[in-house]
C-alpha cells in the first residue's frame, strides 16, 4: 500500500492494479489515497463519486474518460473490466493524449483487472502496482466476524486459518463458512480442499494426485533423503528449509512417479508446473502468466512443485531474440530469480532427461538453484524384484520374481509394460516384445554415468561403488 500511495504523490498518471479483488482493491486503495476526491466506474453502473454516492449513467468507456477530466483536480477514478476496452484505437489514443493533463493536475487512473493486458501503445505510461493477496492478520478478522456475527463460541486459532492463504478474501469467508456449517468449527481440511479448488481454477498449474511410498520401487537412497527433509518443511520446526532436487535418468526410471512420492512423504499437496503451457500469443502474456503462476505457488505453499523434463521447457533459451522475441528467456529469468529469492515453503522437484541440455542451457545456473542432483540409473536385480511385486499387487498378476534375473537393462516403466502386455498375450511373447532403451541408448547412459559418479548423488545403492573424496581447500 506504501508504494501506491508514493506513486499518487509522485504523480503517476496510469497505474494497473492486477486482482480478483476488485471491491476489496479499491476500498484498500482509496484508503491510501491521502485526500483525493474517489470516483470508479464499470460499464453497468457508471460512474460513482464515492464521498457523495452520486453516480452518473455514463455507460460507454470514452465517455468515461473523457467526463473524469472534468472533475475536481486531486482525484482517482477507478476503472473495471477496462482490458476489455483497451483493443479499441479511438480509446487508447484518448487515454495517451490525456496522460500529460493527468499529470499536471494530479489525476490518476487506475485499472483494475484481473489480467494484466497493456496495450504496446501504453507500455511506457501505465505502472504496475501489485496488490497481495489477504494476509493470515486480514483472514484472522474474517474468522472472528463469522463467529461474531452468528454468536459462536468457536475458537479462532491462527495456524488453522493460516491454512486458507491463497484465497482471496471472498473465497476464505466461504469456506470458512462451509466449515463452520459442517464441521461447527474451522477445519484446516476443508480450508485446505478450498484452496486447491482455487489453484485449479486458475488453470495456470495443475493438482496432482500424490503417491503412496508403497508403490514406487528401489531408490533407497532418494527416498530416505527425501524423509530426512521432512521436519525442515513443517512450521513447527526453525530449521534452514530444503529447496528442492533434480532427478536426472533415462525416460521410464520412475523419476516422475519419484516426485508424486515426494509429495506423499513430505505430506504436501502436488503441483505441475508446465512452463510451455503459460505461453501466450499476445506481449507480455507468456512473463504475466509465468509470474501469476509462481505468485499462485507461494500463495497456496507449503506445497511440492513438480517441473517435469525441465530441459524440454527452456529450449528457446539460447535462441532467445529469433524464435520467440525472447518469452522463454524471460520465463527462465523469473523461474530462477524466484528459485532464489522466494521464501514461502514450497519443495521444487525437478525431472530432466538429459542433463546435457540442461548443462549447456543454463551453465549450471539452474542447477545452482536445487539442494542436489540425483541421479536415477537403471533399476538392479533386487530392485526390478521390488518393481514386479509392485506391479504384480497393482494389476493382480502372478510373474515369478525369478524373471528380475532377465530383466538386466530395463527400466520400470519397461517391467510394466510387460507385466500388461502378458495378461493379453501371455509371458513368453510379452517378454519377446520388450527392446529396452538400454539397448540403444547404451553410449549415453555410460556416459551419464560417469558424469554422475562425480556430480550427482546416485538415486539407488551402488553396491561396491568406491567412494571418492574430494580435497577441499583451506
Amino acid at each position: 500500500m506504501d508504494e501506491f500511495r508514493l506513486r499518487l504523490k509522485a504523480g503517476f498518471p496510469l497505474l494497473w492494479v492486477q486482482t480478483h479483488e476488485e471491491r476489496r482493491a479499491i476500498a484498500v486503495l482509496s484508503s491510501q489515497s491521502d485526500g483525493c476526491a474517489i470516483y470508479d466506474w464499470d460499464l453497468v453502473g457508471g460512474m460513482r463519486e464515492h464521498a457523495t454516492d452520486t453516480v452518473k449513467e455514463i455507460h460507454d468507456p470514452l465517455g468515461a474518460i473523457k467526463a473524469y477530466m472534468a472533475t475536481a483536480e486531486e482525484s482517482v477514478l477507478f476503472v473495471k473490466d477496462f482490458h476489455k476496452y483497451l483493443t479499441n484505437l479511438e480509446v487508447v489514443r484518448t487515454i495517451k493524449n490525456m496522460t500529460p493533463t493527468l499529470k499536471a493536475s494530479n489525476r490518476h487512473i487506475v485499472f483494475v483487472s484481473p489480467v494484466l493486458q497493456i496495450p504496446i501503445e501504453l507500455e511506457k505510461d501505465v505502472t504496475i502496482v501489485p496488490f497481495e493477496l489477504p494476509t493470515v492478520d486480514d483472514l484472522v478478522a474474517v474468522a472472528r466476524g463469522l463467529v461474531e456475527d452468528n454468536a459462536l463460541d468457536t475458537p479462532v486459532e491462527e495456524t488453522v486459518i493460516a491454512t486458507a492463504r491463497g484465497l482471496t478474501l471472498e473465497e476464505a469467508e466461504n469456506a470458512m463458512a462451509m466449515s463452520l456449517v459442517r464441521d461447527k468449527t474451522f477445519s484446516a481440511d476443508i480450508l485446505e480442499a478450498e484452496k486447491l479448488q482455487a489453484v485449479r481454477k486458475s488453470g495456470l498449474v495443475e493438482l496432482y494426485k500424490a503417491i503412496p511410498e508403497s508403490e514406487l520401487g528401489g531408490l533407497a537412497n532418494l527416498k530416505a533423503y527425501i524423509h530426512r527433509r521432512q521436519p525442515g518443511l513443517q512450521r513447527s520446526h526453525n530449521l534452514a528449509r530444503p529447496k528442492g532436487i533434480m532427478l536426472v535418468g533415462l525416460p521410464g526410471g520412475g523419476k516422475s512417479l519419484s516426485a508424486k512420492v515426494a509429495a506423499s512423504v513430505l505430506g504436501m499437496p502436488l503441483l505441475r508446473l508446465d512452463i510451455s503451457a503459460l505461453k501466450g500469443s499476445l506481449v507480455g502474456e507468456s512473463e504475466a502468466k509465468m509470474r501469476q503462476a509462481l505468485a499462485l505457488i507461494d500463495a497456496v505453499s507449503p506445497c511440492v512443485v513438480w517441473i517435469d523434463e525441465i530441459e524440454k521447457h527452456i529450449t528457446g533459451v539460447q535462441s532467445s531474440g529469433r524464435s520467440d522475441s525472447g518469452t522463454t528467456a524471460a520465463m527462465f529469468g523469473y523461474l530462477l530469480t524466484w528459485m532464489q529469492e522466494s521464501t514461502s515453503p514450497k519443495y521444487v522437484v525437478a525431472t530432466c532427461n538429459d542433463v546435457e541440455d540442461i548443462l549447456t542451457i543454463s551453465q549450471g545456473a539452474l542447477m545452482r538453484r536445487f539442494d542436489d542432483v540425483f541421479f536415477v540409473d537403471l533399476p538392479n536385480e533386487e530392485e526390478r524384484s521390488e518393481i514386479l511385486a509392485i506391479m504384480n499387487r497393482r494389476y493382480s498378476t502372478d510373474i515369478k520374481p525369478t524373471f528380475a534375473e532377465m530383466m538386466d537393462g530395463w527400466t520400470g516403466a519397461e517391467i510394466e509394460k510387460f507385466i500388461v502386455s502378458s495378461i493379453y498375450d501371455g509371458v513368453d511373447e510379452a517378454f519377446a516384445g520388450i527392446k529396452p532403451i538400454f539397448q540403444q541408448n547404451k553410449e549415453r547412459i555410460e556416459k551419464a554415468r560417469d558424469w554422475a559418479r562425480f556430480n550427482a548423488r546416485f538415486a539407488s545403492p551402488q553396491p561396491g561403488q568406491e567412494v571418492k573424496k574430494r580435497r577441499i581447500r583451506a
